[in-house]
């Protein structure tokens, strides 16, 4: 081939692909993403609220775009806010039975209901495959926590049941347990509901679903006087559990029959069946046959009076095209009879094309509405270790002879004159009213360091006598040499416990050769500027590391927490002295704003040096003034690779037995723009910001779209058992560019 006509061509080639990029940026051709990003917006769905709210953007993440900004703070628009009946808690235990292959790795549902029909929406009790191989061993108790509609105070029965997959799914159910708060939250009810019954395809009736009333209550009451009240006793006038034979008549007409999987839904003044599989027939071995009646037996609670019925197909098979005549519902118990006369196609080739119809019975045709329906700053004491409760001046412990020890900042300026530094030992004594005070506090510098030099400013982190309101402060040094002298330009004497400072500008020396000759000078507090801080509180802080292989730690450990007055800074535990290693407890004493009652704690581990795992068991902090007492619970791994692989933790506060915070789930919703170009693949991350603090950096990673954030898609993320965060006033979106 000519060369020329082969340039030719190529050029010809790459200008028609440049021509289909710009008329269809639609197009499937691969091209690099750009990591910019337009948001429209962001939605957060909190169901303990009863609230989705909505987050408008409408702008670019993008350094080549819009500010140049990839992180932005967006607020919830009112009027755009959807509200709905809030859920609440319900603890839900399932205990698998002893019994030969009785555990399974299906996944499991349930539904509560309770009076006049009111149920929660079906939900799966595991949110992937791992959880469904974990949990629903033989002879185990299966807990989960999970946020679903309120039901109101009675709960009447349950349906459980699973999908039937997986390699063993059969399962052997030998009871379930739910707890829940009392209404007016001071205590717990726990609800039994025996089963002892297998769900499986080749066991017992064959079922995969069951229906099941409570038994007994065990109440949990704290009473006026603080006490426990505990009470059992079993449930009055349960439900019975009926069971109901269907007839379904197949009408005679051509072409009537069908092989497609079909399925029932029975409705009832007290409830509901769920949707049933009608899979093998009592009375024929082909069922739906054209003008034949097949019957099928449904064990259910008591539905009470039979008034709607639903039937649908899969429209599967080859066949798959249905005409029902009729159908009669049977109670097997007390002999009541339901007729629904059908005469229907179920095809999406025969009259309006539905697969899926809603038949009433006879007598309540005409009134279908007539009966009620189911609707549907913490500072860690620095230098050579945390404070360890000891006096620095007596070296003694906790508290002196004549009062408690409390902590005190020291920060001292040195002048500039040529003569003003000195290599002595400096130190203050504190004066309060009636001639309290404090025995010599020495200010002693870290080691490797020494001395005060010209024009430095030296802080120092010390403990000694409280004696309460101060009214004078001695500052002196201990005149090593004869040539020693000192020109202190100002001084500043923090008490955080007592939220104040003071702060002198004294310009005088301390020598025996300058000045008046003196090597301590007295100053009165009167003289001095005051400014109130935080009031900080101390607090006796207890870790407790797990007693695994492998538990202890050597990565960074970061901590913030969070209480009804607000919260603290993150800020870094000491790690010396061997300190979280495996089963051990390590005690730090340690100031801490006053925030408390507190309401949760965030541990952070940065994931370094040669042991970046850690086993963290719980947390005590314990308030060296009145004695209460804090803990947070958490017995698992902060890693990567182990546990809930996350290197951050949340742990609510327990006071007295008492959960301080609920727990909750949210769902976050992104829209990306449909403007070109909008859709990124950098990794993006979102902080939700609430009356109770925030949710820490949270990464939008599973989406259940395969490919995230693409021009005009919407990603949905779920993020379950976080600490309620209360009402949500922002939320901030940003992505690392890459």
């Amino acid at each position: 081939m000519d060369r020329s006509l082969w340039v030719f061509g190529m050029n010809l080639g790459e200008t028609w692909m440049s021509s289909t990029f710009l008329n269809d940026p639609t197009s499937s051709v691969p091209s690099a993403q750009a990591p910019g990003w337009f948001v429209d917006w962001v939605e957060v769905d909190a169901p303990s609220l009863g609230k989705c709210m909505t987050f408008p953007c409408g702008r670019w993440l993008a350094k080549n775009e819009d500010d140049g900004a990839i992180v932005r703070d967006l607020f919830h628009a009112e009027l755009q806010t959807r509200l709905y009946t809030p859920f609440v808690p319900y603890e839900i235990t399932l205990y698998t039975s002893d019994v030969f292959a009785a555990g399974t790795n299906a996944n499991i549902f349930i539904v509560i209901y309770g009076c006049d029909a009111v149920c929660t929406q079906q939900k799966y009790l595991c949110t992937n495959k791992r959880e469904q191989k974990l949990f629903f061993e033989r002879k185990s108790a299966s807990r989960f926590i999970l946020e679903l509609e309120d039901v109101g105070e009675i709960i009447e029965k349950i349906r459980i049941g699973h999908d039937n997959t997986g390699i063993n799914p059969g399962w052997h159910c030998s009871h379930v347990d739910i707890r829940r708060l009392l209404p007016d939250k001071d205590g717990t009810e726990t609800l039994t509901f025996p089963c002892d019954r297998w769900l499986a395809t080749s066991e017992d009736d064959k079922k995969t679903i069951r229906e099941l009333v409570p038994y007994d209550i065990f109440t949990e009451k704290y009473m006026k006087d603080g006490s426990l009240r505990q009470v059992y006793k079993e449930v009055e006038d349960p439900l019975d559990i009926v069971l109901y034979s269907v007839q379904i008549f197949t009408g005679n007409v051509p072409g009537a029959g069908t092989d497609a999987k079909v399925y029932i839904t029975i409705y009832g003044d007290l409830g509901d069946t769920g949707e049933r599989y009608l899979g093998k027939s009592e009375n024929r071995t082909n069922k739906f046959e054209k003008g034949t009646a097949d019957t099928f037996l449904i064990e259910a609670a008591d539905l009470g009076v039979i008034y709607k019925i639903k039937l649908r197909h899969d429209n599967s098979k080859w066949c798959a095209d249905w005409y029902v005549e009729k159908v009669e519902i049977w109670n097997d118990t007390n002999e009541d009879e339901f007729l629904f006369l059908c005469g229907r196609w179920l095809s999406l080739k025969k009259e309006d094309g539905r697969l899926e119809r809603l038949f009433y019975e006879k007598v309540h045709e005409r009134w279908p509405g007539s009966l009620a329906q189911p609707w549907p700053v913490i500072i860690i004491i620095p230098g050579e270790g945390p404070w360890d409760g000891r006096c620095w001046s007596c070296n003694g412990p906790g508290s002196c002879s004549s009062g408690r020890i409390i902590p005190y900042y020291v920060s001292v300026t040195t002048g500039t004159h040529k003569d003003a530094a000195t290599d002595s030992r400096a130190f203050i004594i504190l004066m309060g009213e009636d001639d309290e005070r404090s025995n010599r506090i020495w200010l002693d510098f870290p080691r490797g360091k020494r001395g005060f030099s010209c024009g430095s400013v030296e802080e120092f982190y010390v403990a000694g006598l409280d004696v309460g309101a101060i009214k004078k402060i001695e500052l002196g040094h201990d005149g090593a040499s004869p040539e020693s002298c000192w020109l202190v330009e100002e001084l500043s004497l923090a008490v955080p416990t007592q939220g104040t400072k003071y702060t002198l500008h004294c310009n005088c020396w301390l020598a025996k050769d300058r000045g008046d000759g003196v090597t301590s000078r007295v100053f009165d507090l009167l003289d001095a500027m005051v400014v109130n801080i935080g009031v900080k509180v101390l607090y006796e802080m207890t870790v407790w590391t797990g007693d695994v292989v492998g538990g202890g730690t050597d990565s960074n450990i970061f901590m913030t927490l969070y209480g009804i007055n607000g919260s603290t800074e993150e800020v870094q535990l000491d790690k010396k002295k061997a300190r979280f290693e495996r089963e051990q407890n390590d005690t730090f004493i340690m100031e801490i704003l006053d925030i408390a009652p507190f309401t949760k704690m965030r541990i952070r581990i940065d994931g370094l040096g040669s042991r970046p795992e850690w086993f963290l068991e719980r947390i005590l902090l314990k308030n060296m003034n009145t004695g209460d007492l804090t803990m947070f619970y958490y017995g698992d791994w902060l890693s990567q690779r182990k546990g809930k692989k996350t290197l951050v933790c949340e742990m609510c506060a327990v006071i007295d037995g008492e959960e301080m915070m609920e727990w909750t789930s949210y769902t976050v919703s992104v829209k990306t723009s449909d403007i070109l170009g909008a859709g990124t693949d950098a990794n993006v991350f979102i902080i939700i910001f609430g009356e109770n603090g925030d949710s820490g950096t949270l990464p939008l990673k599973q989406s259940a779209n395969w490919n995230k954030f693409e021009r005009n898609n919407t990603d949905t993320f779920n993020f379950s058992n976080m600490l309620s965060l209360g009402h949500l006033c922002k939320l901030r979106v940003w992505h690392d560019n890459k």
